[in-house]
Parts: C-alpha cells; sequence; structure tokens
C-alpha cells in the first residue's frame, strides 16, 4: 500500500495514475472534514473519469510500510509530525518537495538509509478540493542520495504507471530541477506570466544571465549537467510555454512560496562554494519587496508602534542623527526587525561610523535584507528593507572601513535588540 500525504494538485494525480493502474494506494489528509466524496475526479484533455481513492486522516492511517510525501517544503515537518506515531523502521519515504535539503528535516523521523527522493515533471492544477487537471505529461525520477540499487517495491508496473525511471545520481536531477526552477518560478510570479512569455525580448536577458550564473554553480559543484543547463532550461520554458509555475500559483493564491527552498538554497550553496551570482541576488530581493512572506504579521506589528518608528519602518523616513537608542549601543547579541523580529545584524559587525545612526559591516544572513534602488530627495541610493516583511531599515553605501567595504546605515526605530545569553 502506497500512502500519499498531500492531497493537493500532484498528490491527487500519483493516486489517480496507482489506480489506473490497479496500484493500491491511499490519500492521506488531515482531519478537517473538506472531503466529502469517495469520488476523486481527474480531468484529462476536456474529458472527466471518476476513481474511487481511499483516504486516511493522519491521526487514524495505522502503520505505514510506503509513505510519499506531496506536500510543499514549508508544509513538509509538519506533515511528518502528524504521521510521526505510523512511522517505523521499516517505513520508506519519498520526497516529492522542489528545492533540496529537505532530507534534513526527514531526517528527524528516519534514517537516511530510509529516504528516497522523486523529481516530478507532470503537470497538473486543482480546480476544486476533489477535482484535479492534468496540464500536461511528464514524467518522475526516482532516486537516492545514499548508494545503493533500485529497491524491489519500486516495481515495473509501478514505473510504468507513473512514466518513472530509476536515477542512480539523483543528486543532479535534483539539482538540475532546482537549476530551472530557480529561473522560471520567481520570475513568472514577478512578471505575472505564464512560463513561455520569459523568452519575449523584455525578460530573455535576464533568464540568460541567471542560467549562465546556474552553470557556474554546477561547475563549481562538478556535476556534469553544467554544460547543457542552457539548452535544457530554455526547451522546459519552451515545451511548459504555456504553463503556470507553481510559486506563481501560489503568489496569485496568497500562499506560501519555496522560494527558501530553491533560490535560498542555491543561494546558500553559491556562497559556501564562493561563486558569484548576483543576478540571483538581485532576483532574491527584487521578489521579497514585492512578496514579503511577513508583510501582514508587520502590518499588524507597525499598528502598535510610536509614531516615529511607524514612519520609518512604514512610510520609509529616517529618525534624526545621534538620536537612535542603538547608535551608541555595545551590548553583546543580535540586532532583530522591530515588525517580525527576524533577525538581522550581530553586534560583531556593529561599528562607529560618526554618522549618527547604527552602522554595520555586514548583514547576519545576506538573505535577510532586500535591496532597492532609491532616488529620492535628489540622492540616487540603495535602500535596505527587511527582505521577510519589507520593513524600511535605512541604506546602505560602500564606503565601509572594514574587508566588507560596506556600511549598512539603519535607524535605531527599525531595530529590536535581543541580548545574547551565556
Amino acid at each position: 500500500m502506497i500512502s500519499i500525504l498531500g492531497a493537493g494538485a500532484i498528490g491527487q494525480l500519483l493516486a489517480h495514475k496507482l489506480t489506473e493502474a490497479s496500484i493500491d494506494c491511499q490519500l492521506i489528509v488531515r482531519g478537517d472534514n473538506q472531503y466529502h466524496s469517495k469520488q476523486w475526479a481527474l480531468v484529462r484533455q476536456d474529458h472527466q473519469t471518476y476513481h474511487e481513492i481511499p483516504v486516511k486522516t493522519a491521526s487514524n492511517c495505522g502503520e505505514l510500510r510506503h509513505l510519499w510525501l506531496c506536500v510543499k517544503t514549508s508544509q513538509l515537518e509538519s506533515a511528518l509530525d502528524s504521521v510521526k506515531d505510523s512511522i517505523s523502521s521499516s517505513t520508506q519515504i519519498v520526497l516529492f518537495q522542489n528545492g533540496m535539503g529537505n532530507d534534513n528535516v526527514a531526517l528527524q523521523y528516519v534514517s537516511s538509509e530510509q529516504i528516497y527522493f522523486a523529481s516530478n515533471t507532470h503537470g497538473a492544477f486543482r480546480s476544486s478540493t476533489q477535482t484535479v487537471t492534468y496540464a500536461g505529461e511528464g514524467s518522475v525520477t526516482f532516486g537516492r542520495l545514499a548508494q545503493g540499487s533500485q529497491p524491489e517495491w519500486l516495481t515495473d508496473k509501478l514505473l510504468k504507471a507513473l512514466d518513472a525511471t530509476w536515477h542512480d545520481d539523483i543528486r543532479s536531477v535534483l539539482w538540475q530541477k532546482l537549476f530551472i526552477n530557480a529561473v522560471v518560478n520567481p520570475l513568472t510570479a514577478l512578471y505575472q506570466c505564464k512560463n513561455g512569455e520569459l523568452l519575449d525580448a523584455d525578460k530573455q536577458s535576464r533568464v540568460l544571465a541567471l542560467i549562465n550564473e546556474n552553470r557556474q554553480v554546477a561547475k563549481a559543484l562538478k556535476l556534469d549537467i553544467a554544460d547543457n543547463l542552457k539548452e535544457v532550461t530554455l526547451q522546459v520554458i519552451k515545451s511548459t510555454a504555456k504553463n503556470q509555475s507553481s510559486m506563481l500559483q501560489d503568489v496569485l493564491n496568497q500562499q506560501t512560496t519555496e522560494i527558501n527552498a530553491i533560490n535560498g538554497y542555491l543561494l546558500d550553496q553559491a556562497s559556501s562554494l564562493g561563486v558569484a551570482v548576483p543576478h540571483h541576488w538581485r532576483l532574491w530581493s527584487d521578489f521579497h519587496i514585492a512578496y514579503p512572506p511577513l508583510k501582514s504579521l508587520a502590518q499588524e506589528k507597525a499598528e502598535s508602534l510610536d509614531a516615529l518608528s511607524y514612519q520609518v519602518t512604514q512610510q520609509h523616513g529616517t529618525e534624526p542623527p545621534f538620536s537612535g537608542s542603538y547608535n551608541l549601543h555595545h551590548e553583546q547579541g543580535t540586532y532583530h526587525c522591530v515588525c517580525c523580529n527576524s533577525p538581522l545584524f550581530k553586534d560583531t559587525s556593529k561599528f562607529d561610523a560618526g554618522c549618527g545612526w547604527p552602522s554595520f559591516d555586514r548583514a547576519q544572513d545576506n538573505k535577510a535584507i532586500a535591496y532597492k534602488l532609491d532616488t529620492s530627495h535628489g540622492m540616487t541610493r540603495t535602500e535596505i528593507l527587511c527582505s521577510q516583511c519589507g520593513s524600511h531599515l535605512g541604506h546602505v553605501f560602500e564606503d565601509g572601513p572594514t574587508d566588507t567595504g560596506q556600511r549598512f546605515c539603519v535607524n535605531s526605530v527599525s531595530l529590536q535588540f535581543q541580548q545574547e545569553t551565556s
């Protein structure tokens, strides 16, 4: 019995395909009574077919032998936690998430020998709770990071049902998909366009610049896919020209995106490898300026701030110089965003610039800051914002005294200090 946790578009599509091949499967869902029928609909080329697919709630699914996780990366830990009592040392789990690093979450529940990966290119979207439309035929590639041959449970019948294959080097497969997603997903979300429109004249140069940076990262990782990345990425864009990316769908539905698992992971790897990816950093900033994930939290918190703090963080204001409580502050700890509490700067990066505002030579994490061109007041500057909530922090200048050459000039009222505890 294959248990599919997650009744989203891909989870439902896989269940339909397995059912059509007479392979026992079930959907594991939340116990919120939103699934009222045993009949699940599959729309393929305007023809609708119904299948009876067993459904179990997470709290009542019994011991799980084969668990396929078809939830988003941000939901993976809570999904595994919901069925942890049904997971044993013999449970084989398959991760269908976009992005990479998801095995670190799974390792909290199973050993590495129990973890498999699946890279899916089938296209699907839900038109209602129990109706999924098959938007484009693709394939599934299975594999594992640990060395080992194709497992017995992955039968020829199962592979045929899903148009699937086993790959001995799943790492390269996952990286190739990440490289493609890191270009297509955020760009289509930013431009709110279908995949094929990325090849329009006003967008293509940005696509090619991102692909070139991906090639440099792939080479640093010693991946054989590096030389063919441009051809493969452009071909995927052309073959999925009429599709809406999953990230665009998430943005339109005001749902959490997978930007961290895809682009965030790529940026972390590029930094650790010492590979310069300025176009990807700009994309990260642009995306978070357009869609800060904690914006609503910040707006709610801002309502309780004093007038100056509100003006600075929400209306891009500036506090008077030498007036802020953190200008000459030197305690050990971390400076967080006052609106969403995201960590921004460490005390070790702080220095006295003599300008009247708290100054830092680097962010705690480069992904914590979003950068925006500011031409107000007759000047050309780079505004810095909290990438998680979009609140205004200050500006960054290229006149810093340390090896970074940067001076993050930040308003005290944008910050909230948390002292380091021993």
